[in-house]
């Protein structure tokens, strides 16, 4: 006898509406597996029978909003937050190429374009990557329910199985590689026998993925608190090397190693809730420790001296750390604002004040903290450089106001020169 499942009154309210409005509807995905495990989910996946224009008919549309092309849904605003709902699937009839579209290189034959076969909830299922993302749940009726017949099992035993023929699956849609490892090093799940062998064989398929979708699963790694975990598990089957190159050929170095302990140091404060889940910083926490054995002194935690070149050297690192992934340029401008601001803590010369209100503060003071907890250990950088609310008691730093001049007069065109006879 299992304990009921306790779901966010919101979720609650938008599948009991769904189901009011005569269709069926379930929580789906990820959100079972946190909540099995004991764990609160950072976001709820809806599926229901009704259709993308049924759900924004029942939602109203001004709170629902149709997305996607190749994987149409529905977004809900529920107060500050969004629900994404989808339409219960079936497998799609057509695999490959699109006809009429033209694609620099051949793609797999079995790829999937469209997925916009609407099915039963049962159809749905059977069509999901893997066994532990086949579990729907009713939190209206307390209803769990596990069409492939494994599901259950596999998340007590903390196997990530395919459902059906691994290679295949993953043939159709190669982002199932990262979501199998990113189960791997998030939840420490294992692979079972055939699904590792599929994915040892399948990571470069990964490079048919468009750059987009690529790039926002990448940026979905650094947000998350089990970060190092799942690079780890991406090196640990070869998958690395298609997603981060730089990562992985520098893996043996000590560079690498210091960036691992820096962001498992930075999941655990995101999991106390002491840190927001800042992709910026994660850039930066994985850059810091190559650009210090570029431009530093020879040894972590020396940081370097700030200048013109060494600015000019940062903005080309985290360039080469994240390709071939053109990541957002506002997070790329802020890693480098993080990054840059490093040595201005250890600068006599910087006045405290003006780096305490500066911009990019909080974010800066994050990274100093981190390596202040593996490297210094040192509790007078905590009580010099405190939280930015704390900060906020220091007065700002006083500008004198300059004086303006007072405007001249402006001469009327017929008296600014002398009248012409």
């Amino acid at each position: 006898m299992r304990d009921k499942l306790v779901v966010s009154k919101p979720i609650y309210e938008l599948v009991r509406q769904l189901k009011n409005a005569g269709y069926i509807a379930y929580i789906v995905g990820g959100a079972i597996r946190d909540l099995m495990l004991g764990r609160e989910p950072k976001d709820y996946d809806i599926s229901t029978s009704a259709t993308p224009e049924e759900i924004r008919a029942v939602f109203g549309r001004r709170n629902a909003r149709i997305i996607g092309k190749r994987f149409q849904l529905v977004h809900v605003r529920m107060g500050p937050d969004i629900i994404e709902i989808s339409t219960f699937r079936r497998s799609p009839e057509s695999t490959g190429q699109i006809p009429g579209k033209a694609r620099p290189r051949p793609v797999p034959e079995n790829m999937i374009f469209r997925d916009n076969d609407f099915g039963t909830a049962e159809e749905d299922a059977w069509r999901r990557d893997f066994t532990v993302n086949a579990l729907f749940y009713d939190p209206v009726n307390d209803d769990l329910l596990d069409y492939t017949g494994c599901g259950i099992d596999d998340m007590h035993a903390g196997i990530v199985r395919s459902i059906g023929e691994p290679g295949l699956r993953f043939e159709e849609d190669p982002v199932r590689v990262l979501r199998a490892l990113k189960l791997v090093g998030q939840y420490g799940f294992t692979l079972d026998p055939a699904t590792e062998a599929a994915v040892r064989t399948s990571g470069s398929l990964i490079e048919h993925t468009p750059a987009s979708r690529f790039s926002l699963e990448i940026e979905k790694i650094l947000k998350s608190a089990y970060c190092d975990g799942i690079l780890n598990a991406f090196h640990d089957c070869d998958f690395l090397q298609y997603c981060l190159p730089y990562l992985e050929l520098n893996w043996n170095s000590p560079p690498r190693a210091y960036a691992m302990q820096l962001l498992a140091e930075r999941g655990r404060r995101i999991l106390e809730g002491r840190y927001r889940s800042s992709i910026s910083l994660a850039m930066a926490v994985i850059a810091l420790p190559f650009i210090e054995a570029e431009i530093g002194f020879g040894q972590h935690g020396r940081l370097w001296t700030k200048n013109y070149a060494a600015l000019t050297a940062i903005r080309r690192i985290i360039k080469e750390v994240f390709q071939p992934h053109n990541m957002i340029k506002r997070l790329a401008v802020s890693a480098q604002s993080i990054l840059s601001l490093q040595p201005d803590f250890f600068n006599p010369d910087k006045k405290r004040d003006k780096l305490l209100h500066s911009h990019g503060y909080e974010h800066a003071r994050e990274m100093l903290m981190l390596q202040n907890a593996v490297l210094w250990q040192d509790e007078r950088l905590i009580a010099k450089w405190p939280k930015p609310l704390e900060a906020g008691k220091h007065p700002r730093p006083t500008r004198r106001k300059r004086r303006r001049p007072k405007p001249q007069p402006r001469l009327r065109p017929d008296t600014a020169y002398p009248a012409e006879h």
